[in-house]
């Protein structure tokens, strides 16, 4: 087996490790049909680049590259920040389930979704792909597509019902496409899912063209109630949206039509299996920093020759992590890629992976240690171990405290954005949570200092003699997932530290930092956290 073909086996190793989570090197080495001694070298070059990472008891698991190299395929398509504030309006006015699809020559591509505040679409996730002929987004895409995509679409009809409402027929898609042209958005109903609706809107550039379709999606009976309502929220979301996409679209047209460089066959292939992995994963880094970029391009930002570039290329859309943008044009990030980072995600357990880290500060210093996520205006405690000299019984497992009380509390609530200070402030005075006790801007001025200092110290402000530290611990978006916090007594939790013996509120960082890589934090260059 030469190299190119063990780089598609590091591929199918991946895609496991997608498939079923943490396996160890004996089961992987079944899983693909590989000598254990060849997977063992693919795993370490794969955990080079960190697409793979140890999980412990001799196990690995996906790693945070591809979290990067997921976010860089969506980064190809439009502006992903201008994108999620768009998509988290929308769920905002409508508290449902929505999703962003571009075109794809397979059908609609999923990109990226946001959550629903009732359920969760699991179908209608990143690297999802949805069939020309069923689906709202996939309508409101066909239905501004140029005639020529369209007449190719109906001469393919009939098709195979996914759900009992699947058009299948080539005048039942014509219908459906006018009825959209007329209102403005496309209607699903049981078309993809049984028992779940949706309504889409395309996205369209100032000459005409669909760049893709912004949706929003749940159980029928709440989204056709709401159908007329979510269709002019979408169409307001889309016109900001098109003005995101402006910039990603210049890029691609730039670089459409570009040449690739040709193959050359006489090249001698020399490099062994892992450090052709690793160069792999230099080419992955590089477009993900590109966004797109054409194989001359790769060439000359990861040194390698041009055929090696080129072989490493087509194996890699072999596998679907990168996909070429036309016949020898330029290349971006596969889809595939969107499928991996949501899998990752999928299966990230802050709470499990807190544990040792947890118990690690306990065992340094004796004080109880907490974990804590947001939940509404509160913070809820859902990882927890006990000190052994004192315990405050104001946060056990499972209860909760407003978010501008006790440091983990404050900690989720200092490194949200200014807008979400407001908007708590709102909600919590009008609950109690911030009443009498400390006005506005004396909260506002407290969330300000914490944020400077990058942790927070509370001293006597909920349990007489007990201090607690907290900090945030961020995800790969970085956004604050949850918070690290240990409390005891003030003495020992405000002592100052020694080369020997970390004070408290270095271990408290040093865990959140340890944390946030897990989740696939990468701190910014000016280290602001």
């Amino acid at each position: 087996m030469n190299t190119i073909q063990l780089l598609g086996k590091a591929g199918q190793i991946v895609d496991e490790l997608a498939r079923l989570g943490p396996l160890s090197a004996a089961e992987l080495a079944k899983a693909v049909s590989e000598p254990r001694p060849s997977v063992y070298r693919i795993v370490a070059a794969l955990e080079q680049i960190g697409v793979a990472r140890p999980a412990g008891d001799g196990r690995v698991e996906l790693g945070t590259a591809l979290l990067r190299w997921g976010d860089a395929a969506i980064e190809s398509y439009v502006n992903r920040q201008g994108l999620r504030k768009q998509m988290r309006w929308v769920r905002e006015q409508l508290g449902m389930h929505v999703y962003f699809c571009v075109p794809h020559r397979n059908g609609a591509l999923c990109l990226d979704h946001v959550d629903g505040t009732a359920v969760d679409m699991l179908g209608l996730c990143p690297g999802r792909m949805l069939p020309c002929h069923a689906g709202a987004a996939s309508t409101a895409l066909m239905a501004f597509a140029s005639s020529e995509a369209q007449h190719e679409l109906l001469a393919a009809a009939p098709f195979e019902p996914i759900a009992s409402n699947t058009p299948t027929t080539a005048e039942a898609l014509r219908i459906k496409f006018d009825q959209t042209v007329a209102r403005g958005w496309s209607v699903d109903d049981s078309e993809v899912v049984e028992g779940v609706a949706a309504v889409a809107v395309p996205v369209r550039r100032a000459d005409g063209g669909t760049m893709g379709a912004i949706s929003v999606a749940g159980l029928r009976a709440s989204v056709l109630q709401q159908e007329t309502a979510a269709g002019q929220v979408l169409q307001v979301a889309a016109e900001r949206i098109a003005d995101a996409m402006d910039a990603a679209k210049a890029a691609t047209g730039l670089m459409d039509g570009v040449q690739a460089p040709g193959h050359n066959d006489s090249e001698p292939e020399a490099t062994r299996a892992p450090s052709l992995v690793v160069k792999a994963g230099a080419l992955m880094e590089a477009l993900a920093q590109e966004r797109i970029a054409t194989s001359a391009r790769l060439t000359e930002l990861i040194n390698e020759p041009a055929s090696s570039v080129y072989r490493m290329l087509a194996t890699l859309a072999d596998i679907g992590w990168v996909e070429q943008m036309g016949h020898r044009g330029a290349y971006r990030i596969g889809g595939k890629l969107l499928s991996l980072s949501n899998e990752l995600i999928r299966r990230l357990d802050i709470r499990r992976a807190s544990l040792p880290v947890l118990k690690r500060i306990h065992d340094a210093t004796g004080e109880t240690t907490f974990l804590c996520v947001r939940h509404g205006t509160r913070a809820v405690c859902i990882e927890r171990i006990d000190g052994v000299r004192v315990n405050s019984r104001v946060l056990r497992l499972g209860r909760s405290l407003p978010l501008h009380v006790g440091a983990a509390p404050r900690a989720l609530l200092a490194f949200e954005d200014r807008e979400g200070w407001e908007e708590y402030a709102s909600i919590a005075s009008q609950t109690g949570d911030v009443g009498h006790d400390i006005s506005r801007s004396a909260l506002f001025a407290d969330l300000e200092e914490i944020r400077d200092a990058g942790f927070v110290i509370s001293d006597n402000t909920v349990t007489p003699g007990i201090a607690a530290v907290g900090a945030p611990i961020f995800d790969h978006f970085g956004e604050v997932a949850a918070s690290l916090s240990v409390s005891g007594l003030r003495e020992g939790i405000l002592a100052t530290g020694t080369v020997d013996a970390p004070s408290v509120t270095d271990l408290v960082r040093d865990g959140a930092r340890e944390l946030s890589s897990y989740l696939g934090f990468v701190p910014t260059p000016a280290g602001i956290r």
